[in-house]
């Protein structure tokens, strides 16, 4: 035993070799005997897991099925409720218009909206040749309002024939007066007075639909049914109609007088149920599986004969012309389990019942039943309550699972012989696979053991060493990997002190350039901040001094920038020139130093022109745009500016130019807005704005008073990101009016910071305040 363990520990070709045998040979045995033994086992676990995936797909496909079904189903009700809210809109804008258009009597002159009247049965009614049907009955006939209505009615001949026609299951869609005038207007004509008879002195809401209105009301009067409601329609519960068209449901578009916030009538259609019904009856699965349709409490709405049988329920025969069906309700079945599916199906909007009828769920026998179940959006009755109609399909398990079953049985056979010709593969296997392990444990030993050589010779500093490794895989190229670490550790080691060198050699010459770079960005950090504070100081002595604005004569002026930047883009200036007085403010596109240029270019350009004696402010602007449109192109920026220029003669402004609103503030403190849009056309994108170019004509009296400002003022944020806005820049002008324009100018920006805060400013602050003396 000793002799035989050191037989395989000495060698590792041996080891890998019992490995490998040993390995295949367990695993082929034990896939063998766990074959054998598990296969009867594995053919019941698979029936089950067939039947299980069955289930699942039947469920899915039945839910489909029950989805698809409800979706067409609700299409048909929603086409109904969608036609009826066009015409009980229209009906609504007749009743808020009702004053206009009774004052119009002419417009029922037109044979469209013309309704003749005449006696029958002591009611008013419409010849039963015209196409649309009129009713005022008899206790009525001499009420006025409930004759007028019913004209003013008339208008919805406009379109109610449209409306019903598109109407696939509606028998009658009609108009509705409110409880005091219960005028009816028809269509089609089914002549209403010969259709009731002595039923035609019934009061239309309080005794064929009591409590209707009232109920109606309650979506214009309650917020809280608006806001879960969406649409004011209500549906009644399913009936008989008794002109003998089966069972109808009665949909009401309610109608709303604002003016006495009272009931003002409404629209209604009449709804066959046969087309739904006849669609849900349709359903067929399988053999003998079938849909009926249910309502939210339980109650079936319809069901066929094979539902009457299977769920032992007394239900009521109907016969619609071909079509049978049964009504009643579930849950009255004697059956439990039957009353455990009318709750399940009660209470939730869709789902999947497995029902036993015989009680035991775990009887091998298929006797069961798949129930799948699917809801349509709610129905409102009369008071806003919901009911949600169900889609119910019912499939029996056996017709189900029944060919699966066979299919089982026949997999079973199948797997048997397939066992036989397993074996003698995984025979063959393991031969082959001993065969492939001999060769393959001495391929890889044999480069293995290259490996241990050169190691041996490299750990004794040997380090010329070669070899040959034949395999081409990883073993391959860790050999190679293995001869290139050899070569570059004598390399290393050989020449560490020449590398060390150079190295840092290369770092100090490295150095060097860096600290040469640093103090190239410090001068020329320097250069660009005495320019800077050049600019800066330029633009703060361009604005006129408090000297300058006091030696204007007739005006009290003071104005204030502040840049957002070190130099900024907003420009104001007030210049005198014999005995005109000429004024301006502008705000050049984004703020910083190319901003600062622009802006200093549009002063230079403004005094200028105005020294030269041209008075026509018209012209000035238009030459101060061509002389600006150059020098942009000329730096090379992308720069306009809104620029608004006044000149003051004799207490009279001419404005000119586009820019922020000018604000008047009159001595009575009404406030002025006059808008510069139509005045001018932005500085500086196009090289001639002559003919966008217009004026207004101001006069201030004594004590009013003219805000001129930039943008930065009224969109200036705080902490909240609101802005200081146009509405709070006029209250705080209205506060201050009275003082003077110094004072003015002082509160303003008092406000504009106070409200701004600890906010980031980020545009230029400008203003200019002119008041008359």
């Amino acid at each position: 035993m000793t002799n035989f363990g050191s037989f395989f520990r000495t060698s590792f070709q041996r080891k890998l070799l019992l490995f490998n045998i040993l390995l295949v040979s367990v695993t082929t045995i034990v896939l063998f005997v766990t074959l054998i033994l598990n296969f009867r086992q594995f053919t019941s676990r698979t029936q089950a897991l067939n039947i299980e995936g069955m289930e699942q797909t039947v469920e899915e496909y039945l839910t489909t099925y029950a989805d698809e079904k409800a979706e067409s189903t609700w299409l048909q009700i929603k086409s109904a409720q969608d036609n009826l809210t066009i015409l009980g809109q229209t009906a609504q804008k007749i009743v808020d218009n009702y004053d206009e258009l009774q004052a119009h009597p002419e417009l029922f002159d037109i044979s469209l909206f013309d309704t003749q009247l005449s006696e029958e049965n002591s009611a008013l009614t419409t010849n039963e040749a015209v196409s649309t049907d009129a009713l005022i009955p008899p206790q009525f006939t001499e009420d006025e309002r409930a004759i007028e209505l019913l004209q003013i009615s008339g208008l919805l001949n406009l379109n109610i024939d449209a409306i019903q026609e598109v109407n696939e299951n509606s028998s009658l869609i009609y108009y509705v007066g409110d409880i005091e005038s219960p005028v009816t207007r028809a269509y089609p004509n089914k002549h209403l007075v010969g259709l009731l008879g002595d039923f035609v002195t019934l009061h239309f809401w309080n005794d064929f639909f009591p409590g209707t209105a009232e109920g109606m009301s309650t979506w214009f009067t309650d917020p809280s049914i608006q806001e879960s409601v969406a649409n004011p329609i209500t549906v009644t519960p399913p009936y008989l109609d008794a002109a003998g068209q089966g069972e109808i449901m009665t949909m009401f578009y309610p109608l709303w007088d604002y003016e006495t916030n009272q009931f003002a009538g409404a629209v209604g259609t009449d709804l066959l149920l046969s087309p739904i019904i006849e669609d849900v009856l349709s359903v067929h699965v399988a053999e003998s599986g079938f849909g009926f349709l249910m309502n939210g409490s339980g109650e079936i709405i319809a069901m066929p004969q094979e539902g009457l049988s299977l769920f032992e329920v007394n239900l009521e025969p109907v016969e619609v012309g071909g079509l049978t069906y049964y009504n009643g309700r579930l849950n009255e079945s004697t059956n439990t389990a039957v009353q455990s599916l009318a709750n399940f199906i009660i209470g939730q909007p869709d789902g999947v019942f497995d029902l036993h009828l015989n009680g035991n769920e775990a009887t091998s026998e298929l006797t069961g039943h798949f129930i799948s179940f699917a809801s349509l959006p709610p129905l409102s009755n009369s008071t806003y309550q919901s009911d949600e109609w169900r889609i119910v399909i019912v499939v029996p398990e056996a017709e189900i699972f029944a060919e699966l079953i066979e299919t089982q049985n026949q997999i079973t056979a199948t797997g048997n012989q397939n066992i036989l010709y397993g074996v003698g593969a995984l025979v063959g296997f393991l031969i082959l696979a001993t065969l492939i392990s001999t060769r393959f444990s001495q391929n890889i030993t044999t480069d293995l053991r290259t490996l241990v050589q050169a190691a041996d010779k490299i750990s004794e500093h040997d380090f010329d060493v070669s070899f040959d490794i034949q395999s081409q895989d990883e073993l391959g190229q860790l050999g190679n990997a293995f001869a290139i670490m050899s070569h570059e550790i004598k390399d290393y080691t050989e020449n560490l002190e020449t590398k060390v060198e150079n190295r840092t050699y290369d770092l100090q010459k490295a150095n060097d350039e860096i600290k040469k770079l640093n103090a190239q960005l410090r001068d020329e950090n320097g250069r660009l901040s005495a320019e800077l504070e050049v600019a800066q100081q330029l633009q703060q002595m361009v604005p006129p001094s408090d000297e300058e604005t006091a030696s204007v004569k007739d005006l009290d002026i003071a104005g204030y920038m502040k840049p957002a930047d070190e130099v900024g883009g907003d420009y104001y200036d007030v210049l005198q020139v014999g005995e005109s007085i000429y004024l301006g403010i502008g705000d050049v596109t984004g703020h910083g130093l190319s901003s600062g240029v622009v802006m200093l270019m549009a002063q230079t350009a403004y005094l200028t022109l105005s020294q030269t004696g041209e008075t026509d402010l018209q012209k000035i602007l238009s030459t101060m745009n061509q002389v600006l449109y150059q020098n942009i192109i000329r730096i090379q920026e992308n720069k306009n500016l809104t620029l608004s220029l006044i000149q003051y003669k004799d207490q009279k402004f001419n404005l000119v130019g586009q820019h922020e609103t000018v604000i008047l503030c009159r001595a009575t403190g009404d406030i002025e807005i006059i808008d510069t849009m139509d005045l001018g056309f932005p500085v500086g994108i196009e090289e001639d704005i002559e003919d966008f170019i217009g004026s207004e004509q101001l006069e201030l009296n004594p004590d009013d008073v003219m805000l001129l400002y930039t943008d930065g003022i009224t969109e200036a944020e705080n902490t909240d990101q609101e802005m200081f806005g146009i509405e709070k820049l006029t209250e705080s002008l209205v506060r201050n009016h009275k003082n003077g324009a110094r004072i003015i100018r002082d509160e303003i920006m008092s406000d504009v910071y106070g409200f701004i805060g600890d906010a980031t400013i980020h545009d230029d602050i400008s203003m200019l305040v002119i008041k008359q003396k």
